[in-house]
């Protein structure tokens, strides 16, 4: 569906226009054939994509430089899915848990 306007113009004729708009990755004028298109064309809208993702990873490694680099994450521990049948395994493996995510009790 192409969108176009129809405009009345003094002397009774009606002129058709249809919307254009331009691209927000390469700034070429296009017509619009959906109301919601931003891009020009698929290739606009992958490299678009593309560089917000990068920015986005990019903020993200900025943001959490010191965690990622220490290796401390929740949940990459070695306790294992399941406990343990013996309580004092179970409790040496949380024991070395706290300490490699260097917490204090």
């Amino acid at each position: 569906m192409l969108l176009k306007k129809d405009i009345k113009l003094d002397d009774g004729s009606i002129q058709t226009s249809f919307y254009v708009s331009k691209c927000n990755y390469c700034g070429k004028t296009f017509i619009k054939f959906q109301n919601k298109t931003l891009y020009c064309s698929d290739d606009c809208k992958k490299y678009s994509n593309l560089e917000h993702t990068c920015e986005r990873v990019r903020q993200f490694r900025k943001r959490y430089k010191n965690v990622t680099q220490n290796n401390n994450w929740i949940g990459t521990g070695h306790l294992g899915n399941h406990t343990s049948g013996d309580w004092e395994t179970e409790k040496l493996l949380i024991f070395r848990e706290r300490k490699r995510l260097k917490l204090k009790t």
